[in-house]
């Protein structure tokens, strides 16, 4: 996990214009529960996706897949890919009945390459590997409905990029659903490859939001129809893995950090209009570290301090008397 350390973002860019400041109801995000403690992940990002904190330790080699419930209780299951002899876990995810799910790629004892769609049952007995070459996934979701979501690259035979970036839907056992290619995304300085595994796919209750490593913000409906497609403000961040943290609620609500190493500041999207709005925090008790995701409409996030630490937040209307 990326640390970065910003102390002149935020409220100052009301004064540039880039944040909305009309038509919003006046809610914001209310501490419910500090401090539940989780062991650290050894290595990779991790984030709070179905219901439960997803991540992967050894990402690179022999994955372990872990997931932590709201009470800090962790489990862990390698990823066996039969006959590969190197596995890389690109990204992974919780399903909503506490199953993983995770994309990456492998190479076999024979040096046969190819991209993988894992599912893990919720009892970590089962496992569904899924070849999906020349399809390249970087990064995945799980929606409601227990199907997955992944975002990624179609290859040819000599590896290199016919369409960099493409939306495709699956089923656990890996039926492909649907599939399309994303439109209008932008170019960073490295190309056209912007499904990296630094960039973030999300869903909620009707939709699929994915950050880009470009800092575009674009939507999908579970039909696979492109949404919509937002810019996030300018707060000196080059790309997705240096944000602190995106989190989309089952409600749609989108917010992302705007702090490293600092009290709660989040930013929410305002679709109508493509601009960003401070969102209130009504009470607070110390550093945040990033936005880890929503967990239906509570947003949950990693304190910050030597040990680790999940902090949640009851997204609702202003408490009486708190002058926001």
């Amino acid at each position: 996990m990326k640390h970065r350390w910003l102390t002149t973002i935020g409220y100052g860019l009301l004064a540039s214009g880039l944040l909305a400041t009309q038509g919003w109801a006046q809610r914001g995000l209310v501490l419910s529960t500090d401090g539940v403690p989780f062991p650290y992940p050894l290595s990779g990002k991790m984030r709070w996706t179905g219901s439960r904190l997803a991540g992967c330790d050894f990402c690179v080699g022999r994955p372990i897949l872990w997931s932590v419930d709201p009470q800090g209780n962790r489990r862990s299951v390698t990823l066996e890919i039969p006959g590969a002899g190197y596995v890389q876990a690109r990204d992974v995810a919780a399903g909503p009945d506490g199953s993983l799910t995770a994309v990456g790629f492998a190479i076999s004892d024979d040096s046969r390459t190819g991209t993988f769609l894992a599912w893990i049952s919720p009892d970590t007995t089962h496992q569904v590997i899924t070849r999906v070459w020349p399809y390249s996934p970087n990064v995945i979701a799980v929606a409601p409905d227990g199907t997955i979501w992944t975002v990624g690259a179609m290859m040819n035979d000599n590896h290199r990029t016919v369409h960099p970036n493409v939306l495709r839907h699956y089923t656990p056992s890996g039926q492909l659903l649907a599939s399309t290619i994303v439109q209008g995304v932008r170019k960073g300085s490295a190309g056209l490859y912007e499904a990296s595994n630094g960039s973030v796919l999300m869903t909620s209750n009707d939709r699929v939001g994915w950050l880009t490593d470009t800092l575009q913000y674009i939507e999908f409906s579970f039909e696979a129809v492109q949404l919509g497609t937002y810019n996030c403000p300018s707060m000196g961040y080059a790309n997705a893995g240096d944000l602190p943290g995106i989190a989309l609620s089952s409600g749609d609500d989108l917010l992302i950090g705007a702090k490293w190493q600092a009290p709660l500041t989040a930013l929410e999207l305002d679709r109508a209009t493509g601009t960003w709005k401070p969102v209130p925090v009504h009470s607070d008790s110390g550093i945040t570290q990033m936005l880890l995701g929503f967990d239906g409409l509570t947003l949950v996030t990693s304190a910050g301090g030597n040990s680790a630490a999940m902090r949640r937040y009851n997204w609702s209307a202003a408490p009486a008397g708190s002058g926001q």
